[in-house]
Order: C-alpha cells, then structure tokens, then sequence
C-alpha cells in the first residue's frame, strides 16, 4: 500500500472513532440506574415532535445584571444545610420527620420569603441558583431519610422554588409577553373529562383527607400533554409523588403544573407556545392508574384550573384569559 493510500486509511479510522451518535436527552433517574418510566402503548400514536424553542436561558450567571450576593441568605442557607444533616444522623430511615426538622425548614422558607422581598436589580442570580439547589437537594434527602413529608411543607418547599424560578426569568429578563396582558388558557389534553376534582378529597392511596391542588384529567399512556398557554419551562423531570412533572411560567405569574408524565420532552428554559407538546401522559409517582394531575397556580397560590380555564368548549375554541374567570 503506497504512503497516500495508508494515510488515507488512517485518516478514514480518526474520523471514525471520533464520531459519535447524537445524544438522546435522558432524565437523571434514566443515566444512573434507576428504572426508566414505562414506555407508550403501540396502538396510540405518538404526538407530533415538538416545536423547537425560539429561545433558550442563558446558563446560570452568564449575561446577567450584576447584584451583590446576600450575606443573610449565605449564611442561612449554610445553617439550614448543617441543622438538616445533623438531624437526619439523630433518627433512623424511614422515621418520621421530627418536630425540630419541620422548623427547620419554616425557619429556611421564611428567609427566602425575606430574600424574594429584593427588588429584582438587587437580586443576585448566583443566590438563586444557589437557594434553589439546596432545596431541591435537601427535600431529596429528606424523603430518603424520612417516612413520610408533611404535605403541606413540601408544597410550601416546592412553592419557594417555583418563586426562585421565576425570580431567575425576572432577573434575565424574559418573563413571556407583556405582564399586562393575561395569558389566555387552554386545557392541557382532549377531550377533556375531569375525574377528581379541586379542594379537599380522600387520597385515593394514603386514605388520608388531603386538599387536591389540581384536577384530574382522563388520559391514555402516550396521549400528548400540551402546554395550556405561552411560557417558559421552570422545571422538566422527577418530583416525588407527583412523578415527572413539566412546571411551566406564562404571563401574569401564572403557573401550570403537569404531573405523572410517562415522558418529558422539554427542558427548563424552553420557549413554548400554546398546544406545544411537553409530555406524554402516565402514571408515574404515586398515582392509581394512567392520567394528567393538573395544576394552575397565581400569585404563588392554587386556583381551580375550572375557574381558569371555564368549560371545555371554551377552551378548546381557543382558550380563555384568565382574567375573566
């Protein structure tokens, strides 16, 4: 083989292994070991793939308004951390969370309540980037070493995190559309049939009275869940009971949750329109069958999606402001 030829070759082998196929996006729980959530039945089609976002968040700190970090969230943030880890090492797993762990996380809620009272110019995105990872990471370690959450303190927890989230789209500068004008509504899936409702209920598993944040939509596996309304994704992947969950911010500080998804196909900071596809329904998380658990928050507070929303006909039409329920 003359020296062109061989060089040829080798060149040939370089590129080869240099070559890989395109990553496929996997949740956390898929890439380390635990089990994938079920796949879509073949006899129901898949939805169309969905809209490319037309802009995407900056990584965190980059491009950002430069505030100076808060020594009082610093500061109480180490406290929370150190106090947790010293508790859990006092009780054994599956215990219930005791009373000094509970105030433990008032007194952390409390002082975010303090940090989110910033007006946005002061607020340093390295602070909340850096709140939001600890509650998130904590409230996993507390479910590990716990028996069982207060309900109501992980929806004050989760609460927190969702005003962080919004505070980082304040801070970047892309809350959606103008905040004057109310987004307007659509429901997430069709046709709609409601099988639970908003308010208090019995939990179909824990047999305990609970208050139910959202409704409860009729699905299929793999049905496509679209998004309600224009809006940026906060969150995209596991929540506990309420499985992989797509959270996402529209005008007006308006919320919607989208729970027990089967598949996630979006990811914190996309872009979305109304009726773009974010998931595909499921039964993950602590839920009794296939469906959508879905969520309308304002204001940081749960509202009936039906007050929102109003009738299916209305909705399917082309949605509602919110405004008018």
């Amino acid at each position: 083989m003359s020296r062109l030829a061989t060089a040829a070759a080798l060149a040939c082998l370089a590129l080869s292994a240099c070559a890989t196929p395109r990553a496929d996006k996997v949740s956390f729980e898929e890439a380390f070991g635990s089990a994938s959530p079920p796949a879509p039945e073949e006899d129901f089609p898949l939805p169309a793939p969905v809209r490319k976002p037309k802009r995407v968040l900056a990584a965190p700190g980059a491009e950002l308004p430069s505030a100076r970090k808060s020594q009082e969230l610093e500061a109480a943030l180490a406290f929370f951390v150190n106090q947790s880890r010293a508790y859990r090492t006092q009780v054994e797993r599956g215990s219930p969370m005791t009373a000094s762990q509970v105030n433990n996380w008032e007194q952390i809620t409390a002082a975010l309540d303090a940090f989110l009272e910033r007006p946005t110019a002061r607020t340093s995105s390295l602070d909340i980037v850096r709140a939001r990872v600890t509650l998130e990471a904590e409230l996993e370690e507390d479910a590990r070493a716990y028996g069982d959450i207060p309900p109501e303190l992980a929806e004050a927890v989760m609460g927190r995190v969702s005003l962080l989230a919004v505070r980082m789209t304040e801070v970047r500068g892309l809350l959606v559309k103008s905040t004057r004008q109310a987004p307007r509504l659509s429901w997430p899936i069709s046709p709609v049939s409601v099988t639970s409702h908003f308010g208090e209920r019995v939990h179909p598993i824990k047999g305990e009275v609970r208050d139910h944040l959202g409704v409860d939509l009729a699905a299929r596996r793999g049905q496509g869940v679209a998004a309600a309304a224009p809006g940026v994704v906060l969150r995209a992947g596991w929540n506990g009971a309420h499985g992989y969950q797509v959270e996402v911010q529209h005008a007006e500080r308006v919320v919607t949750r989208y729970s027990h998804l089967s598949r996630v196909l979006v990811e914190p900071g996309e872009i979305l329109e109304r009726g773009d596809v974010l998931g595909l329904a499921g039964d993950t998380g602590l839920a009794t069958g296939v469906h959508l658990h879905f969520e309308l928050w304002e204001d940081g507070q749960p509202m009936d999606p039906l007050d929102g929303l109003g009738s299916s006909d209305e909705a399917v039409a082309g949605g509602i402001p919110i405004s008018q329920r």
